[in-house]
């Protein structure tokens, strides 16, 4: 059998298993799931985790086992990723070490690249739709990401005549990501063999920790503006004292005393205030949860941004076909996140706006003073700002993504200006 035989046979043979597995483990049928919702996939839902979009972000993180499970039960293969992705940093940095100064600037801009990845790895069916569909989203960009990453140098390798039985003179196997191991992965058959299969099972890997765990920040962000939107229409649509709008026509109605809220009114007032400072306080309060949860994430995301920019840019700027085939979608892929993780954080900030003004058109001029107590600490309560910081250093926003981009550029500039004077 020769080698573009074995190879083939390899590759088919893997693909196979890895699907059969997959679809085992999933009982989601594919032919329902649809790129977008239409709210009707929320009809005789009971539980959250019956939602399809849950379903499917629950079944994905089975990769890396992120998913939330009890504290009984094993937590081997967890920290089995974790060595794993370690052990992966070892000898990738080894060839950086080895290589640098002895390879071009763009092969070695590959290998940081990788390395980094590595290192980090109503309203109501309004957020439905949103989250439903980023959930489709982001996960057909990752697995268009892996495919174009792995196969170009599978690619590069047939087109370079490596798979023949008389091999060209100097050449060598491409690879996705390059390791230094104690064996041959240039030119030894089932060297490279071996290190394109690991590749595409640590792409996978650190695709899901990328991007699955940027998709479960999105879509907690979602669910908490969806509930800031709830709150700020409430609040918009305070009911004023039946005299008062039975006396609509009245124009000195609003400055009569007498038209307050009875009692029976005062109490209803006062459970709509209960509730709407319940909410905000339990969006507030998951709000820093989540800060102090993703916070060092967060913070080494953008830093693996501030990075991967401008290294990416650099790869693209070859212009070649073969740079543009393998690096210009995970530029795009990459800078989309980046303005899409801002946009979104943004988002959720400027909901707080809104939330102000709500307050401050509550008819609290009608009220007893312990309700106007509530509505008092109802709008100091809402000054708490919404935006989140990683590490309580860096505000994740628009701001923020500007300056990350505008720093890539001006690096990318710098590093193209080092690799012409290398050439």
């Amino acid at each position: 059998m020769n080698g573009k035989q074995s190879i083939k046979r390899i590759y088919v043979s893997l693909s196979a298993i890895i699907i059969r597995k997959k679809f085992l483990k999933m009982d989601l049928k594919l032919s329902t799931v649809k790129i977008f919702s239409d709210g009707s996939d929320l009809e005789g839902i009971e539980n959250v985790e019956d939602i399809v979009y849950l379903r499917i972000l629950k079944k994905i993180m089975w990769v890396i086992d992120g998913w939330p499970k009890e504290a009984n039960k094993s937590q081997f293969f967890r920290y089995y990723i974790c060595i794993l992705d370690m052990v992966s940093l070892i000898p990738g940095t080894l060839y950086l070490k080895i290589n640098t100064g002895k390879i071009p600037s763009f092969e070695l801009g590959h290998t940081y690249i990788t390395v980094f990845m590595n290192a980090i790895a109503a309203t109501h069916i309004l957020v439905h739709k949103i989250s439903h569909f980023f959930t489709m989203y982001v996960f057909m960009l990752m697995c268009c990401g892996i495919l174009l990453f792995n196969l170009t140098p599978i690619y590069n390798s047939y087109a370079a005549g490596m798979f023949k039985d008389e091999r060209p003179p100097n050449a060598t196997f491409d690879h996705a990501v390059y390791f230094a191991l104690p064996f041959d992965t240039a030119t030894n058959f089932k060297g490279y063999v071996v290190v394109s299969l690991y590749n595409w099972y640590i792409s996978i890997t650190c695709s899901t920790y990328f991007c699955i765990i940027d998709l479960t920040i999105f879509i907690m962000v979602f669910h908490l503006w969806g509930h800031m939107r709830v709150l700020t229409y409430n609040l918009e649509h305070f009911p004023k004292p039946a005299s008062v709008i039975a006396a609509a026509d009245d124009p000195n109605a609003y400055k009569n005393c007498e038209n307050k809220y009875n009692e029976e009114e005062s109490v209803e007032v006062f459970l709509r205030l209960r509730d709407c400072i319940k909410i905000h306080s339990l969006v507030i309060n998951f709000s820093s949860m989540m800060a102090d949860s993703f916070g060092w994430t967060l913070l080494v995301y953008l830093f693996f941004h501030q990075v991967s920019g401008c290294l990416l840019l650099l790869e693209c700027s070859q212009l070649d076909t073969a740079a543009l085939a393998r690096y210009g979608p995970l530029t795009i892929i990459i800078f989309q996140q980046l303005i899409q993780l801002s946009i979104i954080f943004e988002l959720l900030g400027s909901s707080n706006d809104r939330l102000i003004d709500a307050v401050y058109s509550v008819p609290w001029e009608y009220m007893d003073t312990a309700n106007r107590k509530n509505v008092f600490f109802m709008l100091r309560q809402s000054h708490r700002s919404m935006n989140l910081k990683a590490c309580s250093m860096v505000t994740v926003g628009v701001q923020t993504m500007i300056a990350i981009l505008k720093t890539s550029f001006s690096y990318f500039v710098m590093l193209r200006t080092v690799a012409d004077e290398e050439e």
